[in-house]
């Protein structure tokens, strides 16, 4: 039995989310096939997916069961079938009341409160309930009607619903004249949820406006991976791939936190000349060999990546500094075969 045949004879309604690399509701087809090991995970994330699930009865408004697991996956991004089959046998137990069902689901996992606030503003838009008391008083600071230092009595769960609500609202509008205003600290929160979002050409536009002039300013590693994280799934394709060869171009491309948010949420785009660049940053990275490694492996194991990768291996301008990375990656893969 499968969670998704679970549910259904329980007659209970179901919502999947990937929570690996982003926050986004998951189509239940592609999830049953996923759990019938007859799809990879689309988005693998340090070889496992990552799952919010949140099912409820029609007939009993109000009460809802939500579970956050992480399941291993295999070398072909197909979930381990023991790894499912604990999770369900956990389920089954707890629907007959079974002592032995008691505590934390197996591979369960808590998401961090940035997370958790996304994933719960994306629940009460499934769920058809209201918002949160904490989005009013989030747009009205997001006008400016209440002082742009007055961030502190804002909760991170207003910011994730103005931006899983950035279509309806006039929430766009509001973004897109605060972001020249918002403080380091609010404004890294909201990049942060905007990476669970398509941003438009304006949003794009206000995203790039702001990053140039933190860059002149002197922008940290932190800043270019938060903005990094911001414009990843933006419509404008042409204008985020440079944006992101900008940050390469940046010293602070150097940093694994930049190039690790880049790997996560960018790979997309990692391609051609741009994952080049990434590749050569990747190679002066400030944390060394190991870094380099990480981080491409866990590349490795998305869709399209490894064919783009072993091309970008192959080309004749590479630095001698990255082909010397490339080489040692190549030793400690043959090494771990033998």
């Amino acid at each position: 039995m499968i969670i998704s045949d679970l549910l259904q004879q329980q007659g209970a309604r179901m919502r999947v989310f990937d929570m690996g690399r982003r926050i986004q509701v998951m189509d239940l087809d592609l999830f049953r096939a996923v759990e019938n090991m007859q799809s990879p995970w689309p988005s693998p994330y340090l070889k496992h997916a990552w799952l919010g699930m949140m099912s409820w009865h029609p007939d009993k408004p109000g009460q809802h069961g939500i579970w956050f697991i992480k399941l291993p996956l295999d070398e072909r991004n197909l979930l381990q079938a023991a790894a499912r089959d604990a999770f369900v046998a956990f389920c089954l137990k707890q629907a007959h009341n079974n002592p032995e069902a008691r505590g934390e689901a197996p591979y369960s996992y808590k998401p961090d409160a940035s997370r958790m606030a996304y994933f719960h503003a994306m629940a009460l838009q499934e769920l058809g309930a209201g918002n949160s008391r904490y989005y009013a008083t989030t747009r009205a600071y997001l006008g400016g009607d209440i002082g742009w230092d007055s961030w502190q009595q804002l909760g991170l769960q207003g910011l994730a619903e103005v931006v899983a609500a950035v279509d309806r609202d006039h929430n766009e509008t509001l973004l897109v004249n605060a972001i020249p205003h918002l403080p380091t600290v609010p404004l890294h929160a909201l990049l942060g949820f905007m990476e669970n979002i398509q941003p438009t050409q304006a949003l794009t536009s206000a995203l790039n406006d702001r990053l140039a002039t933190l860059i002149g300013e002197g922008a940290t590693s932190a800043d270019l991976a938060a903005f990094a994280r911001a414009i990843s799934q933006s419509r404008n394709i042409t204008q985020r791939r440079q944006l992101l060869q900008a940050m390469l171009a940046h010293p602070a491309s150097r940093t694994v936190e930049l190039l690790a948010a880049m790997a996560s949420r960018c790979w997309l785009d990692l391609d051609g000349d741009v994952l080049v660049a990434y590749l050569e940053a990747l190679a002066r990275n400030d944390q060394g060999e190991q870094a380099f490694n990480a981080l491409v492996a866990d590349l490795m194991t998305l869709p399209a990546m490894r064919e783009r990768m072993l091309a970008a291996f192959t080309r004749q301008d590479l630095s001698p500094l990255l082909r010397q990375a490339f080489d040692g990656l190549l030793v400690l893969v043959r090494g771990g075969m033998k």
